[in-house]
């Protein structure tokens, strides 16, 4: 049995610690450890920079990984090891009762212990369910064959939860790249007293950066000491499960006990919170009117004009050459290129995004709701829109008057924040967020976004809350 045991033990410890088979085209990677090559390749597949050994988690810098054929050459040995056991072999080694000096023959389910027939008598196991050993013995070996395939995906599914794990923290610190880039971004445009506001929140995050790391490194630590235990304890089973009936059933109550009861640590999810600083009172109460205003804004497809193809969505719109087949109805623009939203604001605040890009001809804005049953062929006049457009190369704020507007760069997109009860309509450019012009205003009527599509072939988009949720 002491060879079978150490036939066993030398089985254990040629497999690979990711697949638990026999290892295949073994390698040995920098810290010494040794993987089928391609577990690795696979365990490493989606890193970069940096290598951690799955076992050891020592980082290895380089993913160089060198062939190990001595290795390989004994893996073949030991699987010409397999010696039939001999009916000498299979006799049952005749251990004795401590108490009673007897052998022990009999086993019982309840307590799970080994017995001689003294064992047997009243007072003691009585009610309990006592068999042969040998019967017992089977069913238990054939318990713990069952725990090996089920310790087996243990292992592959802690080791799948560090390569997540690992996986976090790149994107961690793609998160952080990305939440600096923006930041400084928007302290470009601030003035010097926000200098050291900067600082401070750069300091916190990268504060909370290294809080993550720490918590992510201390979870991969416990996982790996999971997947130590898991390993020594498959170990323990593999051995246990080819040893005699006696020696098997002998401490089988704490062999199952472990199986049973070993629970792995808690993941850890990353999630960053939602760093903020003290802006300038503009800016700041800027984003909490895009964070608590924005609207979800679809065009009206019965008030845009035949020459206007619309996406299923009902978020972007093109002019097209050919006529559309639709229906004539009253609200439908006939003259112009233009169509309305499908919501309507009689009161409160409202913000909406609409992404112009590089068109030639656009109008964006707000219009009375009954626009669409006045005198729809003829552009917007004097109180019953307000808009900004470009037309022939000049942007120009058009409401109750009209104004040419000078603006630094061309505006990608433009955000549109009504007031109703204020009467206020405020234009932005989405290239810094940068105040374009407003209006001022009595409303009475309801009001409708508007947008002109100009007869370029270039769409106009209106964005979806999803669209600039991640960008604030």
């Amino acid at each position: 049995m002491e060879v079978e045991a150490a036939l066993a033990g030398l089985q254990a410890e040629v497999n690979c610690p990711i697949c638990l088979d026999d290892l295949k085209d073994p390698v040995t990677i920098e810290c010494g450890h040794n993987f089928c090559r391609f577990c690795i390749q696979q365990s490493w597949a989606d890193l970069r920079d940096k290598y951690p050994c799955p076992v050891c988690r020592h980082s290895c810098q380089e993913r160089h990984l060198r062939s190990n054929t001595q290795l390989g050459r004994m893996i073949e040995i030991t699987k010409l090891l397999q010696i039939t056991k001999s009916k000498k072999q299979q006799q049952e080694e005749r251990c004795l009762c401590e108490k009673h000096l007897q052998v022990l023959t009999l086993f019982c389910e309840e307590d799970l212990e080994v017995l001689c027939p003294l064992c047997t008598q009243p007072p003691n196991h009585r009610g309990h369910h006592v068999g042969p050993m040998q019967e017992a013995a089977a069913h238990h070996r054939q318990r713990l064959s069952s725990y090996i395939e089920h310790l087996k995906k243990q292992v592959a599914d802690a080791q799948k939860l560090i390569s997540t794990q690992d996986r976090k923290l790149l994107e961690l610190r793609e998160q952080v790249q990305n939440r600096r880039r923006k930041l400084a971004t928007e302290f470009e445009h601030l003035t010097q007293s926000v200098e050291h506001e900067q600082e401070a929140v750069l300091s916190r995050l990268a504060e909370e950066e290294k809080d993550v790391q720490q918590k992510l490194s201390a979870n991969t630590t416990a996982f790996a000491d999971h997947i130590s235990n898991l390993n020594s304890l498959l170990k323990v089973v593999a051995e246990k499960s080819v040893m005699s009936d006696v020696k098997l059933l002998i401490d089988i109550k704490r062999v199952l006990h472990s199986c049973e009861s070993l629970k792995p640590p808690d993941v850890y999810w990353v999630q960053l919170r939602g760093e903020g600083c003290s802006l300038p009172p503009q800016y700041s109460a800027l984003q909490q009117i895009i964070e608590k205003f924005r609207e979800e804004v679809t065009l009206d497809p019965r008030t845009a004009h035949p020459n206007l193809l619309m996406s299923e969505d009902k978020k972007l719109v093109t002019f097209v050459r050919k006529k559309q087949r639709v229906s004539r109805n009253p609200e439908r623009f006939m003259t112009y290129p233009v169509v309305l939203g499908s919501e309507e604001f009689d009161c409160g605040r409202h913000y909406w995004e609409v992404q112009v890009d590089d068109k030639p001809e656009w109008a964006v804005g707000v219009c009375k709701g009954s626009l669409t049953r006045e005198r729809k062929q003829f552009p917007p006049g004097q109180n019953r829109c307000w808009t900004i457009q470009l037309q022939n190369g000049d942007y120009v704020a058009r409401g109750p008057f009209t104004v040419i507007l000078m603006l630094k760069e061309n505006p990608r997109g433009i955000g549109i924040y009504l007031d109703y009860e204020l009467g206020q309509v405020s234009y932005y450019s989405l290239n810094d967020m940068s105040h374009i012009h407003s209006f001022m205003d009595k409303f009475s009527d309801p009001l409708k976004p508007y947008f002109c599509i100009g007869c370029d072939p270039k769409p106009l988009r209106v964005c979806s809350v999803r669209d600039y949720e991640g960008d604030l």
